[in-house]
């Protein structure tokens, strides 16, 4: 539960532009053009956010365009998504719209480095790399044929 001094709400009728920072909870009902950095934002059906958002929990039913860094998204029925879109997990309901660079898990892009180096980067795929020749599609036909 939220203390009520931890807990912004920009209501339907209302706009801002500007920069959010250590917000604990804030609820967009209304239209953010702004760079946010927040424990969690709910953006709400008609709620539309324009700008740069860095969080744990986002909550997405309306409009959003952005660069967002988030640990865990969930996308309802009514999300529009555009921008730049990184997380640790991800949540989408039927109905939820991506139009945006999407990047899972972007913070161990590092760990993967270092994997492909110790391991070569043909290690992932079976049978390429180890020797082993890929089919011709050719080499299947009886000859004379």
């Amino acid at each position: 539960m939220d203390k009520l001094g931890n807990k912004t709400i920009i209501s339907s009728s209302a706009s801002f532009i500007g920069k959010i920072i250590n917000a604990g909870v804030i609820d967009v009902h209304g239209k953010v053009s702004a760079d946010l950095s927040t424990e969690k934002i709910t953006i709400s059906e008609t709620g539309q956010f324009r700008g740069a958002i860095r969080a744990e929990l986002v909550v997405i039913s309306g409009d959003y365009d952005g660069q967002m860094e988030a640990g865990s998204v969930w996308a309802t029925s009514t999300a529009r998504i555009s921008g730049k879109l990184q997380y640790k997990t991800l949540q989408m309901d039927r109905g939820a719209a991506l139009n945006c660079h999407v990047l899972h898990n972007w913070d161990t892009k590092a760990d993967v480095r270092d994997k492909n180096q110790e391991t070569g980067p043909d290690k992932f795929l079976p049978g390429i790399g180890s020797g082993a020749k890929l089919a011709n599609k050719n080499s299947s036909r009886k000859k004379g044929a």
